[in-house]
């Protein structure tokens, strides 16, 4: 008696990707110009000197949920990144909440913050409304994502090196210009605008976690490229620790350098734009302006990375039929020469755009912070339901320890979300309750034909991958 071969995605993408190649995308998805240039600013202004400090315990929790997607993302080869793994282990309502906070959702907020942070720079030398100026600069970074991700990663290849140049200049300033001692960096205070200073407390730090989680946000994008990396799933998880290990130094130690290098650590915390306050009070106003357009292109370097990393994320919900038929084959459809899902990055580029017309980074920051800590919390289950339902799933990475990094992951993010803004949390919870409301109402009844979860599609390494786990039944 023959058994029938599982159903599997066809591999529609382009497998060109080398692990130096999915590296580039991912660290420039990482955005680490973006996390100290754009991000930071906010801490200094919410958590004073305790910046770094929020950004080192952040790190925590980053390297907490890299042993979960390291181990996930190694078992679950495919597009989508987290909602493909959490349907397959929790179900596919708590797989179609997480396709929705890390898909269209992520995919309009972040490329939005970062072209608005990317138009502020650009500001000293051009005179034109920054959210204007975002907007095109999105729709700039839609144009180079369609026409093909091995393009996208030598563009941002060629760009790190700029993007990590400006980091380490920034760095390298702030420690030879420092202005006091390292200590204060673990008395953490924040300051008023008169001057004065008062402690930072542990709740505000817990609060500000949400902040620095955003900026090491895309560490993970080595699962959404896996369909295009060549070498299997041990090449993945390698892939989310060295980008994580990157983003940290190049969001820590820039902070730390800002906070003992600043002539005023008041005027620092209340300046609109901080860094352009740091670099005009040690070189200048020409150097500001050299410097800010360095930052302005590194910062480019995070916009071209980030449309094809939200792009395959839409590509594969439409994949697997998660909204009503028309949108699904639209957001699905894959370019014939290019191979890659233009028009999913042409709706991600364009509501990006809309979006940065109406919004401030503040706004959306936050916003982000307190849906990460949702999606942080449905990772972190998966990788215990996982290894309890599925012992015998082979998982080409194994994290060492288990349970320990996903109940610390867990702690944290519920920490962080008690923390948040009542208007942050509110926002959090409405999309929650949409995308629940829409499985329950729409996609339930059309299981046989909706949310069809499939295996990955044939690539390198296939005879290594075991079966896969099947979908649970809500």
């Amino acid at each position: 008696m023959t058994t029938a071969a599982p159903q599997k995605y066809r591999q529609e993408l382009r497998r060109s990707l080398s692990l130096w190649g999915n590296l580039s995308l991912v660290v420039s998805a990482v955005t680490p110009a973006t996390g100290a240039f754009i991000i930071a600013p906010v801490l200094f202004g919410l958590n004073g000197t305790g910046a770094a400090l929020t950004f080192v315990i952040a790190a925590v929790l980053g390297f907490a949920l890299a042993y979960c997607w390291a181990e996930l993302g190694a078992a679950y080869p495919i597009a989508g990144g987290d909602y493909s793994f959490i349907a397959r282990i929790l179900g596919r309502g708590p797989g179609f909440v997480s396709l929705v906070l890390s898909g269209p959702v992520q995919a309009i907020l972040i490329p939005a913050v970062v072209a608005l942070g990317m138009a502020e720079y650009l500001s000293v030398i051009i005179n034109l409304d920054a959210n204007i100026l975002g907007a095109i600069i999105i729709l700039l970074g839609t144009v180079v994502a369609i026409f093909g991700v091995r393009l996208s990663a030598v563009a941002v290849g060629a760009l790190l090196i700029v993007e990590l140049l400006a980091v380490v200049l920034v760095t390298v300033l702030g420690f030879v210009n420092s202005q006091r001692p390292i200590s204060v960096l673990f008395s953490p205070e924040v300051f008023a605008a008169d001057g004065s200073a008062s402690p930072l407390t542990f709740g505000a730090i817990i609060a500000g976690l949400a902040v620095a989680s955003f900026a090491y946000n895309g560490f993970q994008g080595a699962l959404v490229f896996s369909e295009e990396t060549k070498g299997g799933g041990r090449n993945i998880a390698l892939a989310v620790f060295v980008a994580l290990g990157v983003a940290v130094a190049c969001e820590v130690l820039p902070v730390a350098a800002a906070l003992l290098g600043s002539p005023s650590l008041t005027e620092l915390s209340h300046a609109d734009r901080p860094w352009q306050y740091f670099l005009t009070s040690i070189g200048g106003e020409t150097f500001n302006t050299i410097v800010s357009l360095g930052i302005a292109v590194a910062v480019l370097n995070a916009v071209i990375a980030l449309m094809p990393f939200f792009a395959r994320i839409l590509y594969s919900s439409g994949r697997d039929m998660a909204w009503p038929e028309p949108v699904s084959k639209l957001v699905s459809t894959v370019h014939p020469r290019f191979e890659t899902p233009w028009v999913a990055t042409i709706i991600i580029g364009v509501g990006g755009a809309i979006m940065i017309l109406f919004t401030d980074i503040a706004t959306l920051t936050t916003w982000i912070g307190a849906v990460l800590a949702v999606e942080f919390i449905l990772v972190a289950l998966s990788a215990i339901v996982s290894r309890i339902r599925n012992p015998e799933l082979k998982r080409p990475y194994r994290m060492p320890l288990w349970p320990a990094a996903p109940v610390v992951a867990i702690v944290m993010a519920v920490a962080v979300l008690t923390q948040q803004n009542p208007a942050d949390l509110a926002v959090a919870g409405g999309l929650v309750v949409l995308s629940v409301l829409y499985y329950v109402f729409y996609l339930r009844p059309r299981r046989a034909t909706h949310m069809i979860l499939l295996d990955p599609p044939d690539g390198e390494d296939e005879d290594e991958r075991a079966p896969r786990e099947r979908t649970l039944q809500p």
